[in-house]
């Protein structure tokens, strides 16, 4: 199966970045949904077809890493981590429950938010996922919030999305 971002999840992630956001690196970018939806906002987008060979530093990282294996989409987030002082990661749930120093190390970093997306956002997908907000040295209480495709759009209608 094939588990491409869908466009109102890249809107809503696209409006997580900062400001003060120019540079973005999507590292893992499939068929480019983000990619896409980061250029609607005019960022300059870096998209490598292969993360493992890019190097240097980026005002923000945008992704949803493949979760086949899993160990690879954390490797790819605990390596962005070292590239950015911000990040918007969809990820499985597993990713902040199923380890105890991955939680701390993410809570170390700086966990802004966490989003629930609902199943039905990747139809036949057996993994709950997440989009998680990062920021370097953030310390304060971590929001939790829930997303859904009429929510997102009725605060998009808005140009709001602090109801989530």
């Amino acid at each position: 199966m094939d588990f491409q971002t869908p466009d109102w999840v890249c809107k809503y992630m696209v409006s997580l970045l900062s400001d003060k956001v120019v540079t973005v690196l999507e590292p893992t970018p499939g068929e480019g949904n983000l990619v896409c939806a980061l250029k609607e906002k005019n960022y300059q987008v870096t998209a490598p077809t292969d993360f493992w060979e890019v190097t240097g530093r980026w005002d923000a990282v945008v992704m949803n890493p493949p979760f086949t294996p899993m160990a690879l989409g954390y490797k790819i987030l605990f390596s962005c981590m070292e590239m950015s002082d911000e990040i918007i990661a969809l990820m499985p749930w597993l990713t902040i429950i199923n380890s105890e120093k991955r939680a701390k190390d993410i809570q170390a970093f700086g966990l802004v938010s966490i989003t629930h997306l609902p199943r039905s956002v990747f139809a036949g997908a057996r993994v709950q996922t997440c989009i998680l907000q990062l920021q370097r040295g953030y310390n304060q209480p971590t929001i939790f919030r829930l997303l859904s495709k009429q929510l997102f759009w009725m605060s998009d209608r808005e140009q709001t999305y602090s109801g989530f």
